[in-house]
């Protein structure tokens, strides 16, 4: 045998090895089953109103909950204006691109965050005035559109190249309407695939002093991002790596030029993650060894810090850092955390297949990925309502296997024509549904008291001629 194929064989033996390895010391948690039934129990408390929906507009349907997403976007903006008086948030759009809720948020007075051209539009169409536009790969026409409007847009610049396209765009197409407002996104040194994002925070200095040279954009802050952020430790980190490379290696005689961090977004809700046992490390090297293992019926999180934690930590990292950054603004991205609880999906069981297996109106085309495969998202039968979870194969109704809603239902049974809730989707749901086999379903909006169709679902279309009949035959 090949030395070769021994040693990526080897290889493979040490990577399962060390996967079983921490795996089986198990860092992820059992879901407490108090905390299960008062999550429940809170969301139930909306459960009158949610079946007049569905019975007024049918399914399948995206609650848009205006008063569970005005606590979110008070909560937070309050939070963390209690510690950081000098704070600004912006609405990260790509978590929930829906206009209810960019417009909500902008009457909260929060700003967006876009990543795109086109969410820049959107957001300028809605007269939005704080607009941060970030993401890589930016286009010639992108920058362009940013450029047309200074006096509402901060653009993130995310490499060299990116400067010299902009300085090119800013000489060829001089508008007279003022600077563009500018900073930088950073990483650390060695990220895996987040290289896509930003530069290392070795190369800051040089491209803040391009940057200043350039006519017709302005120089003001820097940016980062971290992800899945279950407690602020990640984000506590870059702003001290940032702050000591600063007073290190950035020339004082560019300091004054720094009037913001936006330390991005990633907050996770205080729930936590929760997962199937199979998305657990144990479950996936059971998996990996036995591909038709049966897992129990059992669910379990990482656990989140609450918001205030947060706050209270990344204030102090801030202020204990001292000049520049202790005199910077503190900008924040938040999505996940404001959008979740603003959607809710109501479905329709249509098919009973057996006393274990039914079939809903609406696909995960909804949600635009198989999440329920990997996460636990409760399922609760709003017609037949009840804090004990049953197994059962709850399926939407696309032409595929992997199209199913989860394997356990809380309720005392299911029956067609029942009303099943899917809670708080509102986070990378919404902008990522398709049309795939089946339309995108219709918005409701509740606003605390009066429920409108502010969004229709797509219609089947008949090929049927104008003045064409159709009876249906008796059924005997």
């Amino acid at each position: 045998m090949p030395c070769r194929v021994l040693k990526d064989r080897g290889e493979r033996d040490k990577n399962l090895s060390r996967l079983m390895t921490t795996a089986l010391s198990g860092h992820e948690k059992a879901l407490p089953r108090a905390s299960l039934e008062n999550y429940l129990q809170s969301t139930l408390r909306k459960r009158e109103i949610l079946e007049e929906s569905a019975l007024r507009f049918g399914t399948p349907q995206y609650f848009f909950d205006e008063p569970g997403l005005a606590i979110q976007v008070t909560r937070f903006c309050d939070t963390f204006s209690k510690v950081i008086p000098k704070c600004r948030a912006f609405y990260a759009m790509k978590s929930n691109c829906f206009e209810g809720i960019c417009r909500y948020v902008l009457k909260a007075g929060m700003g967006l965050d876009v990543s795109s051209g086109f969410e820049l539009s959107r957001a300028l169409a809605m007269d939005c005035d704080e607009i941060l536009f970030s993401g890589p790969g930016k286009t010639d026409e992108e920058l362009l559109l940013a450029c047309q409007h200074p006096g509402e847009v901060t653009l993130l610049m995310d490499s060299g190249g990116e400067l010299q396209r902009l300085s090119t765009i800013t000489k060829m197409h001089e508008q007279g309407v003022g600077p563009l407002r500018v900073g930088i996104r950073v990483r650390t040194n060695s990220h895996g695939m987040w290289d896509k994002f930003g530069i290392p925070l070795k190369d800051l200095e040089g491209l803040m002093k391009e940057a200043t040279r350039v006519v017709g954009i302005e120089f003001k802050g820097i940016q980062f991002h971290t992800s899945w952020n279950l407690d602020p430790r990640a984000q506590i980190n870059m702003v001290n790596s940032i702050g000591d490379h600063i007073r290190d290696r950035v020339s004082r005689t560019l300091w004054p030029c720094l009037q913001f961090l936006d330390i991005g977004g990633g907050f996770w809700p205080e729930q936590g993650e929760w997962l199937n046992p199979e998305n657990t490390l144990k479950g996936k090297v059971l998996k990996l060894l036995d591909s038709n293992h049966r897992f129990r019926r059992k669910h379990y999180f990482f656990g989140a810090k609450p918001l205030e934690d947060f706050a209270t930590q990344i204030a102090s990292a801030f202020s204990s850092q001292g000049p520049p950054l202790s005199l910077m603004e503190v900008w924040m991205e938040p999505g996940r955390w404001i959008a979740n609880p603003a959607m809710h999906i109501l479905l329709t069981v249509v098919d009973k297949k057996d006393a274990r297996t039914v079939i809903t109106d609406g696909g995960t085309n909804l949600l635009g990925w198989e999440r329920p495969l990997t996460e636990f998202i409760p399922v609760i039968n709003l017609t037949r309502p009840s804090l004990q979870e049953r197994g059962m194969k709850i399926f939407g109704s696309l032409c595929t296997p992997h199209d199913m809603w989860g394997t356990s239902l809380f309720g005392t049974g299911i029956e067609p024509g029942d009303v099943l809730l899917i809670p708080d989707q509102g986070a990378y749901t919404y902008s990522l549904r398709q049309s795939f086999i089946k339309p995108k379903g219709r918005v409701v909006r509740y606003d605390g008291q009066v429920l409108e169709e502010v969004e229709k679902e797509e219609v089947l279309s008949s090929p049927m001629q104008s003045g064409d009949s159709w009876t249906f035959p008796s059924v005997l």
